[in-house]
């Protein structure tokens, strides 16, 4: 499973180099998780991406320069910033999802439309699965 995501990873960085979206490839997966997933926190998006909050920092003042996003107050925490896409992104939304359809292309690659079917629902299974495992509380166990 390591070794097919980080090929995807690849897969997908160069797949947007190709389609040329003005951002870099981690700027272009926080935007396209926030089309996702939208009204997550700024700490939601680096956990869903993998990174330090610090790290996402950056790539999210480069996309508000840009005018592809805005930090929006969250009414439940005045601390807390939602970042929300703003009309600017679509046409960079429509490049990655360029991006997106050629590694899903390379992905299925041999594959009839029935086996491509069933590969996304087992990923889907098995995401589920492990996102239901992670969301359980972990037993505790006592220190001697």
């Amino acid at each position: 499973m390591t070794d097919v995501a980080r090929l995807l990873r690849r897969r997908l960085d160069v797949a947007l180099e190709q389609v040329d979206t003005g951002l870099t490839p981690a700027e272009a997966r926080a935007i396209n998780i926030i089309r996702r997933m939208p009204g997550r926190r700024q700490g939601v998006l680096a956990e869903l991406m993998g990174i330090e909050p610090m790290s996402l920092v950056s790539h999210l003042d480069r996309l508000e320069q840009g005018g592809i996003i805005r930090r929006v107050v969250d009414p439940g925490d005045r601390r807390a910033r939602i970042i929300e896409l703003t009309d600017a992104a679509a046409p960079v939304l429509l490049r990655i999802d360029e991006a997106l359809a050629l590694v899903r292309a390379e992905l299925t690659a041999g594959l009839d439309e029935a086996q491509a079917e069933q590969l996304h629902a087992l990923l889907q299974h098995v995401k589920s699965s492990l996102g239901e495992a992670d969301a359980r509380p972990q037993p505790v166990f006592p220190c001697f």
